[in-house]
């Protein structure tokens, strides 16, 4: 197992940078990437962070993925934008589109957005809290396609669709409070990935193996895609799972995971966003206070026997943001490591990028 080592964030964000800017983004694509994806740290979803880059790398090289594209913006269709990313990176292709999307919030009160062959949008959760910092209610799923599923349907062996993500948030003072944004698999990959290189077993409930059984071990998923990864809630998430793929596949853009094309290095993203301004309903004051009054009833619930305090959604990332904020981003030395190899493809020294990162005390 390799060596985890703490980094101040702004060390982590400068050394993502830098690898962002040798793979050819300008400052401010560079910007926006890296602060995604170390916001993606500070919030414990370190699958979704600076540990993405090799890929993102990988994927430059094969031409899958275009720093500082221009995403086409189509003239919106009442309510409803469609925005070809033109496999831009999807952290700001997702922005850019959203921007896009919301000049038909004045008029219409909503906005639906369907983007398209985009770049990996990483932590979907960041565009929850990017529209909720202008005070709208938002819904947001996205399906992956460009490489083999890796989520078995219910009752099947082999896999049909991928992690299919949900987000949803309500606005409270220009925050998301709460905040939801979940797999609808068990688990993400890249946990099936930590506990084959640690040597562990899976929790029960996360994989199957290749005759559709629940296994514990995950070193034939992790090192040879044999079996999948299951549906969170049996049929249920398996049900939502569809449902992102037909909203964010065969609604949204032109490809679902039944049609698409499998890249070398493939992660191509289709999101399905719905946007809502409250004031259609009721003042914004009323509708948080609405909010604030049943988020503060959850709050109240007695907690159960071990358990401190009941959490509401988002409530994790927050305080992980706050701890990792004041401790530093834990990163092991396999990952520095990975990502060093890539950005040396890309004529950028070992000492140029992995210099910039500052261990803090542990």
């Amino acid at each position: 197992m390799s060596h985890m080592s703490n980094y101040s964030s702004q060390s982590v964000k400068a050394f993502a940078k830098a690898v962002l800017r040798g793979f050819g983004c300008n400052d401010g694509e560079a910007e926006i990437v890296a602060s995604h994806l170390v916001d993606a740290n500070l919030t414990g979803h370190d699958s979704h962070g600076i540990g993405m880059l090799p890929l993102y790398g990988e994927q430059i090289l094969d031409g899958n993925l275009i720093p500082n594209q221009q995403p086409v913006l189509h003239e919106p269709v009442g309510a409803i934008s469609i925005v070809d990313a033109r496999r831009g990176f999807g952290h700001r292709m997702a922005l850019e589109a959203l921007d896009h999307a919301m000049q038909c919030v004045p008029e219409h009160k909503v906005a639906i957005l369907a983007l398209r062959d985009s770049g990996h949008v990483s932590r979907l959760g960041a565009y929850s809290e990017y529209c909720a910092a202008k005070g709208y209610v938002s819904l947001h799923m996205v399906n992956v396609v460009g490489h083999a599923p890796i989520v078995a349907p219910f009752g099947a062996r082999e896999s049909g669709f991928s992690t299919n993500p949900i987000s949803m948030a309500m606005p409270v003072g220009g925050k998301a409070r709460p905040l939801l944004d979940i797999a609808t698999s068990t688990v993400a990959f890249g946990k099936v990935r930590v506990a084959s290189n640690k040597g562990e077993q899976m929790p029960a409930g996360c994989l199957v193996d290749e005759q559709g059984l629940e296994t514990r071990d995950p070193d034939p998923m992790a090192k040879s895609r044999i079996g999948a990864l299951s549906a969170f809630g049996a049929h249920k998430g398996s049900g939502l799972g569809i449902f992102v793929e037909l909203l964010a596949g065969a609604l949204a853009s032109t490809d679902t995971v039944a049609t698409m094309e499998h890249l070398p290095h493939g992660v191509i993203n289709n999101m399905f966003s719905v946007i809502i301004d409250p004031t259609a309903f009721d003042s914004q004051e009323a509708v948080e206070k609405r909010t604030m009054e049943f988020y503060d009833f959850i709050k109240a619930r007695q907690p159960a026997v071990g358990t401190d305090s009941v959490q509401l959604p988002g409530e994790p990332e927050q305080h992980n943001r706050q701890q990792r904020t004041d401790n530093g981003i834990p990163v092991d030395d396999e990952t520095v490591r990975q990502i060093v190899d890539i950005a040396t493809r890309f004529d950028l020294s070992g000492d140029d990028t992995a210099g910039l990162l500052n261990p803090v005390g542990n």
